[in-house]
């Protein structure tokens, strides 16, 4: 599960979307969803689709803690957001769990 998730990062970072998509369908080979904690989980390739449009090429990510449990796994993400002012980091926590095939991944950060 860690070199899984830890490649969603790395493949994000290299700009490779199906390579993004078929990590989290690695994970879950049953589907994926994805919550904006405070939101209502999404299809998780909606929210990845979603997720590129808004941030690809102008949003990186480093992986400062990942912490994995059996089939949870709770990361500290640090987003590196390109402005016209500068990169500002936005931290965030995302946690990952796998039960029946299905992975729920949720996203718990501060608004850009």
């Amino acid at each position: 599960m860690e070199a899984t998730i830890r490649s969603i990062y790395a493949l994000w970072n290299a700009a490779d979307r199906e390579g993004v998509l078929n990590a989290f369908r690695a994970l879950g080979p049953q589907g994926f969803t994805i919550e904006y904690v405070g939101s209502a989980p999404l299809d998780g390739k909606v929210a990845v689709d979603d997720m590129w449009d808004q941030y690809a090429g102008s949003c990186t990510t480093d992986v400062v803690e990942l912490l994995v449990n059996g089939t949870e796994a709770a990361a500290l993400i640090h987003n590196k957001l390109q402005t016209e002012d500068g990169v500002v980091t936005i931290p965030s926590i995302e946690t990952y769990k796998v039960a029946d095939g299905v992975l729920e991944v949720r996203y718990f950060h501060k608004a850009a």
